[in-house]
């Protein structure tokens, strides 16, 4: 819960005797609730929710941001201009030549502990196993996972040769890559904001997403191909009436 005015020197103690009042209503029609319902039990499960939110506090653990979705989570972001974000983690593999292999729906889980079951997902769908997986310094920490090793930026080593060094940082530029692909899925394909309700609605989002970017992927190729195919009919001469 939070009160209608900002905490600032000038009004923090207006704003706290607001949140207080607040909470106070709020516990009273939640108490008045439980004694018209006592023999009526369909709504415990809610009412244990309003009452969740009531008692948590600013260093509770395990806080419900939402009555709607309890699931939602908050996401440390560490950026000056978006420091959080409410919602749940999500883990995408992309291969070099930009197909998404994989996509997964998390909680709030430390970055390497996705990996294992992504790449999971990634041999379950593809029937192959992934050799090398470039990932951001928030992978710190693992360096290999069921024989798959995990590259992250990092300061070359002196043992290097001038190839290797060429090598790595041509890995990671492919490796940012992701970074507009995450982008666009975000904004084109509605990543940025799901309209399934619960968990299940979240990893169903994930798929569909990761879905249509393929899809449409591979319309363009097609497309690409189709257009190539009139060209060379046009230039030899040849009807595409009788060509599809």
């Amino acid at each position: 819960m939070t009160s209608v005015f900002g905490i600032t020197p000038k009004t923090g103690k207006k704003a706290l005797r607001a949140d207080r009042r607040l909470r106070t209503i709020a516990g009273r029609l939640v108490r008045e609730l439980k004694r018209n319902l006592k023999e009526n039990h369909n709504y415990d499960k809610l009412l244990k929710l309003f009452e969740t939110i009531l008692s948590q506090r600013r260093n509770s653990r395990k806080k419900i941001y939402s009555i709607h979705e309890p699931e939602v989570q908050c996401i440390s972001k560490g950026k000056e201009h978006k420091k959080y974000e409410f919602g749940n983690k999500v883990s995408i593999i992309r291969s070099v030549t930009g197909i998404i292999l994989g996509a997964m729906s998390f909680r709030n889980e430390y970055d390497g502990h996705t990996i294992e079951s992504s790449l999971e997902q990634v041999e379950r769908l593809t029937g192959r196993k992934i050799k090398l997986l470039a990932g951001d310094r928030g992978y710190r920490g693992k360096k290999e996972i069921n024989g798959t090793k995990i590259m992250i930026p990092d300061v070359p080593k002196k043992s290097d040769s001038r190839y290797q060094r060429l090598k790595k940082h041509m890995l990671f530029c492919k490796r940012a890559g992701i970074e507009p692909t995450i982008g666009h899925l975000k904004s084109d394909y509605r990543l940025g904001r799901n309209f399934y309700k619960g968990v299940v609605g979240d990893a169903v989002n994930v798929l569909l997403s990761a879905a249509a970017y393929n899809f449409k992927r591979a319309m363009k190729a097609l497309l690409g191909m189709l257009q190539k195919i009139c060209e060379i009919l046009y230039l030899n001469n040849i009807s595409q009436k009788w060509a599809f």
